[in-house]
């Protein structure tokens, strides 16, 4: 089976639904309340999994996170390098859902703060075509070490940058496949953010990054890729309801390593990836809606 490491954050997820999200000094009702396990490496490893990858995470938790590493097993995920954070409880992110799938949330990263360069495996690319995927929320210098490790060793890089913050120069160039949303790629190039397929086509074709492609996550409008020497590509996202959009995201970066580690060109990993965060969104919390490989291939 295909391989795939992740290197990120994994936290408990308290999610709660209201009608509309408060307003600042407002306190709102809750219509329900679900926990989780959440955190974008764990989400991306989820979401791969469930494609049939073979996934490792790389990751802290807390003394407090056995629950989570039962959720994390089950889904047949390796938990090797999943390491307890002597002094630190596992990471907590308050998400509030609306009524039209929009959310906020605040998260306390726990764990996920003391990871550090010293915990990364000496392998990150065991064997050849290895993906390797790592986000924003452990340390600079542990995504750093991570892309730079990985491509050293010759595996396939995708970072997400996310949440948005500076990126190193040599660290870009280190990286295969770069997929921010709108506002990331905005805060990347130290532009305004812009909103659109057309406007983001533009922002990209005047866009100098010195990473490999460029897969722009639009939400409700799909994706837009960026190879370079080769136009931008739109690929727009199926009409779906949506419930909840939080873990879309994640869900696309776990669909696309899957088909990138299968040697899927980029623009059909892309398009998978697309369908698979469109299914995501049509229910509530972030792993318990990510799609298995049978809902996004169904037999004919």
């Amino acid at each position: 089976m295909p391989s795939i490491t992740v290197v990120g954050s994994v936290n408990r997820d308290l999610v709660l639904t209201v009608e509309d999200l408060p307003r600042p000094g407002e306190t709102v009702l809750a219509r329900g309340f679900v926990e989780g396990v959440g955190g974008k490496g764990a989400n991306q490893a989820v979401a791969a999994a469930r494609l049939g990858s073979r996934v490792r995470l790389v990751a802290r938790v807390g003394a407090d996170a056995a629950p989570i590493r039962r959720v994390l097993a089950a889904e047949g995920i390796d938990l090797d390098a999943v390491l307890t954070a002597p002094d630190a409880g596992t990471g907590i992110a308050s998400v509030v859902v609306d009524r039209a799938g929009e959310n906020t949330i605040v998260v306390n990263p726990g764990a996920n703060a003391v990871l550090s360069v010293e915990d990364l495996p000496q392998w990150l690319a065991r064997t050849p075509g290895e993906v390797v995927l790592v986000q924003h929320e452990v340390a600079a210098e542990v995504v750093a070490a991570a892309v730079l490790r990985a491509r050293e060793q010759g595996g396939t890089v995708v970072l997400n940058p996310a949440p948005a913050r500076p990126l190193a120069a040599e660290v870009l160039a280190a990286v295969d496949v770069l997929v921010p949303n709108l506002g990331e790629l905005a805060a990347l190039l130290g532009t305004e953010p812009v909103s659109g397929p057309a406007a983001a086509g533009e922002l990209l074709e005047r866009a100098e990054l010195p990473c490999g492609a460029v897969v722009v996550t639009l939400g409700a409008d799909g994706a837009l890729i960026k190879q370079p020497g080769r136009p931008g590509v739109h690929l727009p996202a199926p009409v779906v309801d949506a419930v909840d959009t939080v873990g879309a995201g994640d869900t696309f970066c776990g669909a696309l390593a899957d088909a990138l580690a299968r040697g899927a060109d980029l623009p059909a990993a892309a398009a998978r990836a697309v369908r698979a965060a469109a299914l995501a969104v049509t229910g509530l919390g972030a792993q318990s809606s990510m799609p298995y490989a049978a809902q996004l291939d169904p037999a004919p």
